[in-house]
């Protein structure tokens, strides 16, 4: 069973390496690599000066309101946790303002991953809330104090949590997407949005319109693996070559290791195809599916998302505005 081999947004067709190509080697133990490729990961604490470099880095000033979008049309590949972990790891090493949008139009379970199970406000409780203050200001809600009592938190991070009534969620539109975005930009510096599988919903195209950086999420699996193309493809074929071109792949070891695929083809197949690849090792808490403990989880673990805000803030400076 092989990949296609082609690069549909270039058309440059490149031959993918054979399965038994060597494993790519890195700079040092705790040295990413740059720019296009796999960003190797490490754990922390190995090397002072390269610490302090990569937390500089993931510590850079955001400038104006900046719109990350996690997703992926394959369910079951680590979506919600990378939206989780990145949002925690951006709270904890930042002094800024920082919120994760489950988007799931399906009853997303991002609050319940960061907040355990509980009755609260979601998405459909803010935006209609800033219905009603339009109706009476003129202008909404402000205030970050307002936007607050609609979200829930953990530690420093606030989660907007998604509606659970599937009916209810299935209605909520494009607009009602932008308007999210619009009043959360008031009130937070770095915007994550946990999309749900449908790239064809309505609020997908408006989460997708004012998104500033697209990480798309797969496993290493074939089926995940093409999943990921046709997700690239279908950004693609909604109008944004720019957000594919600039995509962040991250592939979520799911399991301690890769079964019947070559991880190294597997790299070097999307990188073809947009920017950057990156690896999140395998962690046993994070994959039981219960509520993070950020602190349980693996400094290793840890320090790959560390590698990925890192990455991510990167371009913060240089992001022109959207939507």
């Amino acid at each position: 069973m092989t990949l296609p081999s082609g690069n549909p947004y270039t058309g440059h067709y490149q031959q993918l390496p054979p399965t038994s190509a060597a494993p790519a080697t890195g700079r040092g133990a705790a040295e990413p690599v740059r720019g296009p490729g796999l960003l190797r990961l490490t754990g922390r604490g190995k090397a002072s000066g390269l610490e302090q470099q990569r937390l500089a880095r993931l510590q850079a000033p955001v400038p104006r309101p900046y719109r990350i979008s996690v997703t992926s049309i394959k369910g079951g590949v680590g979506k919600t946790t990378t939206s989780a972990m990145l949002g925690l790891t951006f709270a904890r090493y930042r002094e800024d303002r920082t919120i994760v949008v489950d988007a799931n139009p399906h009853a997303g379970t991002l609050a319940d991953r960061l907040l355990g199970e509980r009755v609260m406000p979601t998405v459909r409780d803010l935006v209609s809330a800033e219905q009603r203050m339009r109706a009476v200001n003129g202008s909404g809600l402000m205030e970050p104090a307002q936007i607050h009592q609609y979200l829930g938190r953990t530690e420093r991070l606030m989660v907007a949590a998604s509606e659970q009534n599937p009916d209810i969620s299935e209605s909520f539109d494009e607009q009602d997407y932008r308007s999210t975005q619009d009043i959360l930009a008031r009130a937070f510096d770095i915007i994550i949005t946990d999309s749900g599988t449908g790239m064809k919903h309505s609020g997908m195209r408006g989460t997708l319109a004012v998104t500033d950086r697209l990480i798309v999420v797969a496993a290493p699996r074939f089926d995940a693996a093409r999943r990921a193309v046709k997700t690239l493809d279908e950004v693609y074929a909604q109008g944004y070559p720019e957000l594919v071109k600039d995509a962040v792949v991250v592939i979520t070891m799911d399991t301690p290791k890769a079964v019947g695929i070559n991880f190294d083809t597997l790299v070097q197949y999307f990188q073809q195809l947009c920017t950057t690849v990156v690896q999140i090792p395998y962690d046993r808490l994070l994959y039981a599916g219960g509520t993070i403990d950020y602190d349980r989880v693996s400094p290793h673990t840890c320090g790959a998302y560390m590698d990925l805000a890192s990455l991510l803030a990167d371009g913060f400076g240089t992001a022109s505005p959207r939507g």
